[in-house]
């Protein structure tokens, strides 16, 4: 009769029961017979990929094996699925199983009985431990406490004192600078992410791509975090773990979450915690949140097709049912369809839009607009930005609490509804006001915006053509008599 001794350990600790230690007292389970020893030192319970277990099993399979001693069950697999099948296997050879610490017969029906019990709870166990480990993880998180991981280019991990207790954070390293570079440099016309990469290549002689510098501008660690980008975050369906107060155009932002690995990165945000951090930001929130908007507006001209027939992909919708124009060519000519129309819900007259019309008339519509900003002159005015951000702070707090209110009248009573629709009238009022002292503030910090070169237009490639027209234009609903251009600025 051949004995097998199992014993593993995960880690050495202070209160870690040795595998030297396991294999004597498993020892004093066994009568006589011939003993075999098998260990894992370093492989955790939670499977059973470890490469003497496997061993094991693989010899109680070919017959060599006739009892297994363990020290504890869960020496053997902390999870009740792989231990059912663990069990299941060795009664179909005749293997007999003990257990040194919980002294079970396996042979008896009320052994098994409690066999199963005594792991259901070991599993508990593990799942609650991991459970605590998460909710403390993501406690640390809401203090801004930089969660571990390789630091944001530009950072390096470091600790700080909070409260007297030293807690994870980043600071700044001498590539910082480099990071306001690309955030700068993105933001210019006709400016991507592989011309970018090529540069930093070239110049750093070092491998840059598209990815790397896309991970750096869509980082809001580098962020000046205001009211703004707090509004920018919380319609991306993102958890704000800071009041809207502490969002004081100083400090960067941390971002955390579990997401689908088959999703993209940065495509759904939604239920990810955003959370104020220790260290302070260096990229304005205009900067900041114009590169959102264009590597938005990159997406969104990904998932809309590059377009070959026109620059005009993306932007042009159907003026009466907002889908979108797409292009139908016969023989030479390419003219604009509604595909609204092709399922049935536009309420338009049919209508030929030849492509090569509507192009020009666009196209003279953007020179006209770029034209009315050669003369202007904005007010040069010094302007305190903190003023700025605490207005849009209580403008972001009275539409908070409108919200709240709207949610509450659906199950209020008619005395709760009256008092509703009053407060909600004065909070309204309140924030009209707020607003009108906004905008007089930000027509004195007013600056004439740059606008794209469009001098040689017609020179121009196609993907040129419908950059820069993404660039300035927002939509382009077309009407059977007119067009309608909803600029960005």
């Amino acid at each position: 009769m051949t004995t097998a001794i199992y014993a593993r350990q995960s880690i050495n600790k202070k209160d870690s029961v040795s595998i030297e230690t396991q294999i004597e007292i498993c020892k004093k389970e066994i009568k006589d017979g011939d003993v075999r020893i098998y260990t894992d030192k370093g492989f955790s319970g939670k499977n059973t990929l470890r490469p003497s277990f496997q061993q094991l099993m693989s010899d109680v399979k070919a017959g060599l094996i006739n009892n297994i001693v363990v020290y504890r069950l869960d020496r053997i697999s902390r999870s009740v699925v792989d231990f059912a099948n663990i069990v299941d296997v060795l009664n179909k050879h005749n293997v007999g199983f003990v257990s040194a610490n919980e002294k079970f017969d396996t042979t008896a029906p009320v052994g098994k009985a409690m066999l199963y019990i005594v792991m259901v709870f070991a599993q508990l166990e593990r799942e609650t431990i991991a459970e605590r480990i998460k909710d403390n993880y993501y406690m640390r998180g809401t203090e801004g406490v930089w969660l571990g991981g390789q630091a944001p280019f530009g950072f390096q991990n470091t600790k700080t004192a909070i409260n007297g207790r030293k807690v994870a954070t980043i600071e700044p390293t001498d590539d910082l600078p480099l990071v306001a570079w690309i955030f700068n440099e993105y933001i210019k016309e006709g400016m991507s992410l592989g011309q970018i990469a090529h540069k930093l290549t070239e110049e750093r002689k070092e491998m840059w791509n598209n990815i790397k510098v896309g991970r750096i501008l869509h980082n809001p660690a580098y962020v000046k975090a205001d009211a703004d980008v707090y509004n920018f975050y919380r319609s991306k369906g993102c958890i704000i773990k800071n009041a809207v107060e502490d969002f004081n155009g100083e400090n960067g932002l941390n971002i955390y979450g579990k997401r689908d690995r088959a999703a993209g990165k940065y495509n759904n945000l939604t239920d990810h915690n955003v959370v104020v951090g220790l260290h302070k930001g260096i990229i304005s929130s205009d900067i900041f949140l114009a590169v959102q908007d264009k590597l938005d507006g990159n997406k969104q001209i990904c998932n809309n097709g590059k377009g070959k027939h026109t620059w005009l992909t993306g932007l042009i919708k159907c003026g009466y049912c907002g889908k979108a124009m797409v292009v139908r060519q016969y023989k030479d000519t390419k003219y604009f369809n509604c595909s609204g129309r092709a399922i049935g819900i536009c309420s338009g007259d049919p209508a030929t839009h030849y492509v090569a019309d509507i192009e020009a008339a666009v196209y003279g519509e953007l020179k006209e607009h770029i034209k009315e900003f050669e003369n202007y002159t904005p007010t040069i005015s010094s302007v305190n930005e903190t003023e700025i951000n605490n207005l849009k702070i209580k403008i972001v707090k009275i539409d908070n609490e409108i919200n709240n209110l709207i949610n509450s009248l659906a199950a209020g009573n008619t005395a709760l509804i009256g008092y509703a629709n009053e407060k909600i009238l004065e909070l309204d009022k309140q924030k009209k006001d707020l607003s009108a002292d906004l905008n007089a503030l930000n027509v004195k910090k007013s600056r004439k915006p740059d606008m794209p070169d469009i001098s040689k237009w017609d020179s121009r490639d196609l993907e040129y053509k419908r950059n820069l027209a993404h660039i300035l234009v927002e939509k382009i609903s077309l009407y059977n008599d007119h067009i309608e251009i909803k600029w960005k600025y």
